[in-house]
């Protein structure tokens, strides 16, 4: 025990030193004056062990406050590849002041809780919210394949997608080749031509952009929601429902926080 504290308030003093000298401006610390400066800090640490715990909060809250300034920085930056890729399904007037953003994938199961929220979302405040949808297949081989099959599908019409989509985001467990195809049936699909167009390299290379996007705004899982630019990871329904509120409210003053 007292070989681990040695070395850890060994490891604090030597980290303290750098921003020591860097005070000093006439002359560096001597060998005795940086065996002295170690000793006042190991002393002081092992009296007052708490400052420890107390760096490593602020540490993390400064690493916290990086990590959510750079995520902000990368949604402002891509705003429009956000907001107004039209190769993206997407639910609700053109012009809706609010705009929620979702990567989500089939296979994901906080994505199936999430839809729960997003259709109360729709019924409840219509044409005010506009939803786009982010195939962001990262859970696999069977996410990658049902993500082409959904834009191949939106290919064949908006009311023949959303009901695809409904019935393949309430789904749960496997989605082999054969039951994505079962869902297209009877969601009234051409299944040849969605099978056709499910090997267009164009879609391949949307679905690379769109990872590409994710990634460079810090969706490290699904689904990710963006609510007029806030973003919101998880399926966190308390947030989720705080943050559109906001936006309502200020929507009521006659301001929103803008997404597009």
């Amino acid at each position: 025990m007292k070989a681990f504290s040695a070395a850890l308030t060994g490891f604090v003093a030597l980290l303290t030193l750098p921003a020591l000298a860097s005070a000093q401006s006439d002359s560096e610390f001597s060998d005795a004056e940086r065996a002295e400066i170690r000793e006042m800090v190991g002393t002081y640490i092992l009296e007052n062990p708490e400052v420890i715990e107390e760096a490593l909060i602020e540490l993390q809250r400064r690493a916290n406050q990086r990590e959510s300034e750079a995520m902000m920085s990368a949604l402002r930056a891509n705003g429009d590849l956000l907001y107004n890729d039209a190769r993206d399904p997407s639910i609700g007037a053109d012009d809706a002041p609010i705009v929620i953003v979702e990567f989500m994938d089939y296979k994901c199961g906080y994505c199936r809780i999430a839809s729960q929220w997003v259709s109360e979302a729709r019924q409840a405040y219509g044409d005010q919210i506009r939803f786009v949808f982010k195939e962001y297949p990262i859970l696999g081989e069977e996410s990658r394949v049902a993500a082409r099959a959904a834009l191949a599908v939106l290919r064949q019409g908006e009311d023949v997608y959303w009901r695809f989509h409904t019935a393949m985001i309430q789904s749960s467990g496997p989605l082999p080749a054969g039951r994505i195809e079962n869902f297209a049936r009877l969601a009234g699909v051409d299944v040849a031509q969605m099978q056709e167009d499910m090997d267009d390299p164009e879609i391949q290379t949307h679905l690379e952009q769109v990872y590409a996007l994710g990634r460079a705004i810090g969706a490290e899982g699904t689904p990710f929601f963006i609510i007029n630019g806030r973003p919101v990871p998880g399926a966190n329904r308390d947030m989720l429902d705080e943050l559109l509120a906001a936006e309502l409210s200020l929507l009521g003053q006659g301001e929103t926080g803008g997404g597009n």
